[in-house]
């Protein structure tokens, strides 16, 4: 991180408390920018004096983050030039989520059009294969299409572990991946019209895990090659670049929500195993849909033709699961409820 602090007006005591005060405020801010390369995030302070009268002063303070994907700018103007820093780290915190969530949705839904666009493209050829028996053809052209499908497949297979249903690495990502290239080469010709084929394939998802979860030992459809479990279907080099890592977090699941101060100090990893746990309560379909609104982008349109089951009952499953997910995190102290400040939020839950 590159760190800029000029203050104006202020005699060099008043200017070692508040760079020893500021440099207590950064661990914060460096947890949320995490995702962004050091050399790529710049954050400037300027505090300004301004006399009042001979007893009189107040302070006027801006932050400035610039980042690949953006900047952001906090202002705040106190008598306590210390209450000016606390209310622009607070400031930057909440843009700093409100940036990450854009840029992550704005990801999602550039992934989600771009991998339907593939997939619709190859239609025709996965068509022809299949129907004069070419299946290793078949399953080169569509398994690289499937890396829309490998963090939705992560994640489930992590819910699975947390539940118990699961030993950890019992199952990859591959052997997931694999099972799907061999039910769709089966029933490329059956499958149901009305479906897009990405909602198609994320219906075969679902359904090899409810089968292999009920299933000892669990079968293994081995194919020609195996699909290679790390580096494929990543998030593209321009996205790490940019800070877009492919994770989730609070705000992805529940946009709007403030974390405490005691939640924004907890790694990236434990925030998504806790919300993970959380997750891994609710009914698998609420579970399900819930997951496909919120970190894939499907509307619940397209949820109700793949769970098959009426528009109306997703989107109560969604918002039920919203607010249970919602109420679990406000008791437990990571999220601040309706009228509470997060600071204050943090203190009651400790």
């Amino acid at each position: 991180m590159k760190l800029h602090m000029v203050l104006h007006g202020c005699d060099e005591s008043m200017k070692a408390r508040l760079e020893s005060y500021w440099s207590k405020k950064l661990p914060r801010l460096e947890k949320l920018l995490v995702p962004y390369r050091p050399d790529l995030q710049d954050v400037r302070l300027t505090v300004h004096r301004h006399e009042q009268g001979p007893q009189r002063a107040w302070y006027e303070g801006r932050a400035v983050v610039h980042l690949p994907t953006g900047t952001l700018v906090a202002e705040a103007n106190e008598k306590d030039p210390r209450a000016v820093v606390d209310r622009l780290a607070d400031t930057l915190a909440r843009e700093i989520k409100r940036h990450k969530e854009r840029i992550r949705k704005d990801y999602v839904f550039k992934r989600k059009e771009r991998a339907r666009a593939d997939l619709s493209a190859a239609g025709p050829l996965l068509e022809r294969d299949r129907a004069v028996g070419r299946r290793e053809d078949f399953i080169q052209l569509l398994r690289p299409l499937l890396a829309f499908l490998r963090e939705h497949v992560r994640r489930e297979l992590r819910i699975l572990e947390l539940e118990g249903v699961l030993h950890r690495n019992e199952v990859s990502v591959a052997d997931v991946l694999d099972e799907v290239l061999s039910r769709a080469w089966e029933r490329f010709a059956d499958r149901p019209k009305h479906l897009a084929l990405d909602l198609w394939l994320t219906d075969l998802l679902h359904e090899v895990l409810e089968t292999w979860v009920k299933q000892e030992p669990r079968p293994h459809a081995s194919l020609a090659e195996q699909a290679p479990e790390e580096g494929a279907g990543e998030p593209e080099w321009w996205a790490a670049l940019l800070g877009y890592d492919g994770s989730f977090t609070l705000e992805d699941l529940l946009p709007g929500s403030e974390g405490t101060e005691a939640w924004d100090e907890l790694a990236a990893e434990e925030q998504r195993r806790q919300l993970l746990a959380l997750v891994a309560e609710l009914p698998t379909p609420q579970r399900q849909a819930f997951l496909l609104s919120a970190l894939e982008d499907y509307d619940p349109a397209e949820i109700a033709m793949l769970q098959d089951r009426p528009e109306r009952d997703v989107k109560a499953d969604i918002e039920a699961a919203r607010q249970a997910l919602k109420a679990r995190l406000v008791a437990g102290g990571q999220v601040a409820g309706a009228g509470q400040p997060a600071a204050a939020a943090a203190e009651g839950g400790g």
